[in-house]
């Protein structure tokens, strides 16, 4: 492969994921996006942020510092003069030459790490804030299925009524048509209740954004197979990529805690005033603490974690890879059972319409024009179903490659 088809097969893969079409019924970027910031899950994150970049700056600054001595002392001299007499001493530990460097990037690594964190508790926000979204969508969908279902059986209901009086129609079908009213009532009193529930738990979690707003969006499959959206979400997904940093830093501690093999020395400054002041001392002082096992024993603990972590990683990337290989498959699978299921609906439809009008003619009676109405409004809650359900599913697959919303620390797109 030459240089020329290298670069047209990468920009063809850019092109494919540069502008996905995401559905139209989602809440707007920028309201998403402060949803997002405000939820306390992203807030809590964004508070252990600033505590890494305190330990960085702990981290920085070294363990060691200044330390001041002062000690006094009474001399008591046989056949001589009592003397008072005090020193001073100023001590300060000195880091070994790559501690400082080691302890940077052990710092950094921490804060890179937390600023994933974040990333990862917006994406979780995300996560949340769709399936409450679809879930008071779909909610709503069924309110108003039934609301079409009860008037038209109103309708229906009073052609009946006007019917019996005129001698046209038997009472039977006046019990027939108020009993399926009755029934629809019903089922659109418990959709009602379900849309607020559905309404008052996308509220209570996110304050922010505004009600739903029902959107004929047709699902659209994104471009791209499984193998290409994987590749995509692993390059994004700041559950990975946290991992990868506490590897990092994990290791980068135990580089540290083996050097630590080699004890930093002490240095001092002392000066004393002996003798009632006839004898002035200056000197200077070097400390070193004999290492023992237990240092070494702390590397290998560390070295020992950072291997865990580092396995952790691989799970972590083993579990990703199929959750989005498989959620491919079900979006893919989603938005065929909705085209299907919406060309099942259209056929009951058409169905419904002529056993209506074959109904107003007299030629099928009320039983089998009311069982074809039903039937429409099963298919049409399936299809709404399922449109919901495939459009939730590409917007889980778009979100997850941070193709949707913000989702870093700095609430921007990569």
């Amino acid at each position: 492969m030459n240089l020329g088809t290298s670069v047209i097969g990468l920009l063809g893969l850019f092109a494919a994921f540069s502008c996905p079409a995401a559905p139209m019924d989602l809440p707007a970027a920028q309201a998403a996006a402060a949803a997002l910031d405000n939820h306390p899950q992203v807030r809590a994150a964004l508070a252990r942020l600033r505590t890494a970049e305190a330990e960085h700056a702990r981290l920085r600054a070294g363990p060691h510092e200044y330390g001041l001595r002062l000690a006094t002392q009474r001399r008591n001299v046989r056949g001589g003069p009592d003397h008072t007499e005090w020193e001073a001493a100023l001590e300060r530990g000195l880091r070994l030459p790559g501690k400082a460097q080691l302890d940077e990037r052990i710092g950094a690594a921490g804060v890179e790490e937390a600023r994933e964190r974040v990333g990862e508790a917006r994406h979780e926000a995300a996560r949340q804030l769709l399936g409450l979204w679809y879930a008071a969508l779909q909610a709503q969908a069924e309110v108003r299925i039934w609301q079409d279902q009860v008037t038209l059986l109103e309708a229906e209901a009073r052609n009946v009524r006007s019917r019996i009086k005129a001698g046209d129609a038997a009472r039977l079908q006046g019990l027939q048509a108020e009993a399926a009213l009755a029934q629809a009532e019903a089922q659109l009193a418990q959709a009602q209740a379900r849309a607020r529930a559905a309404l008052s738990e996308l509220n209570r979690h996110f304050p922010e954004l505004p009600a739903p707003v029902e959107a004929a969006a047709e699902p659209s499959l994104p471009e791209g197979d499984a193998d290409a959206w994987v590749a995509q979400t692993l390059a994004h997904n700041h559950e990975l990529i946290a991992a990868q940093r506490a590897a990092e830093r994990a290791r980068l501690m135990a580089q540290r805690l083996a050097a630590e093999r080699r004890p930093d020395p002490v240095l001092g400054l002392r000066y004393a005033s002996e003798q009632g002041g006839e004898e002035r001392i200056l000197s200077l002082s070097l400390a070193i603490a004999l290492p023992g096992e237990a240092r070494g024993a702390a590397a290998r603990g560390q070295a020992a974690e950072a291997e865990a972590l580092a396995e952790a990683e691989a799970a972590i990337r083993r579990r990703l890879s199929a959750e989005v290989a498989t959620h491919w498959l079900r979006a893919s699978g989603a938005v065929e059972a909705y085209r299907r299921l919406a060309q099942a609906a259209e056929a009951a439809a058409r169905h419904a319409g002529l056993t209506r009008r074959a109904h107003e003619l007299g030629e099928v009676g009320l039983t089998e024009a009311l069982l074809a109405r039903r039937t429409l409004l099963e298919a049409r809650l399936a299809a709404e179903q399922a449109r919901l359900a495939a459009n939730e599913a590409i917007a889980r697959l778009l979100l997850d490659a941070h193709r949707l919303w913000p989702l870093d620390a700095h609430g921007e797109m990569p």
